[in-house]
Parts: structure tokens; C-alpha cells; sequence
């Protein structure tokens, strides 16, 4: 499998906090298929060219009452994700009814790893 391909996928439902133009909350479906999402994980638009530039997303953590915070959301399951690009970076493309793809944090350092 290459390190660019997408392994998983949030449906967004709900936009809840605009915390700033890089930092959002939202309610969040996995609706992968065999794969959870993990806090640290990077999302982009489902659409996003892989060569466009877009800056991913980083889930910072997901949480719902009364479960708590979660450390992995599985396929099916919602939750409130907290999503954080770098500074300067705009999320508006986080939408309700958007598609993000996911894909492991380590990505682009998976190259430079002794195996």
C-alpha cells in the first residue's frame, strides 16, 4: 500500500465551534470500512487532488457524552471530533454533510524510518 492512499473516512454531520480559521469542532461519522480513526490522524477534503496543496487537518481528540473522550472512533460510531490545521491554514472546507478522508499521521515520515 502506498503511504498517500486513503484509509479512512469522517462524514461530517454537524459544524459545532469555529474555534479559529485553523481549529474546529465538529460531529463526525466513521464510515470507513475495517479502518478506526485515531486521535493524531491527518483529514482532507475526500475531493482534494493529492498534489493540490491542501494543508490536512490533524484530529486532535473525539469525545461524547456520557463516554467520555475516545481513543479511537470505530466505523459506525459518531462522536465530536476536535480537528487543528497548522496556523494559517483554512478549514472552511470542514462542512456539515463534508466527506474527509484519513490517513495515518506518519505519512510523510514513513520514508525516512530505518525498516
Amino acid at each position: 500500500m502506498s503511504g498517500t492512499e486513503p484509509v479512512g473516512l469522517l462524514q461530517v454531520e454537524i459544524v459545532y465551534e469555529r474555534l479559529s480559521a485553523h481549529r474546529v469542532v465538529c460531529h463526525a461519522r466513521c464510515v470507513s470500512v475495517g479502518r478506526s480513526v485515531l486521535p493524531g490522524d491527518a483529514v482532507l477534503p475526500e475531493d482534494a487532488p493529492p498534489d493540490a496543496g491542501t494543508s490536512p487537518a490533524r484530529v486532535l481528540r473525539m469525545y461524547r457524552p456520557p463516554f467520555g473522550e475516545f481513543t479511537e472512533l470505530t466505523p459506525g460510531w459518531s462522536a465530536a471530533v476536535e480537528l487543528e490545521a497548522p496556523e494559517g491554514t483554512d478549514l472552511s472546507w470542514v462542512q456539515p454533510m463534508a466527506s474527509l478522508r484519513v490517513v495515518p499521521p506518519a505519512t510523510g515520515a514513513e520514508q525516512g524510518q530505518a525498516g
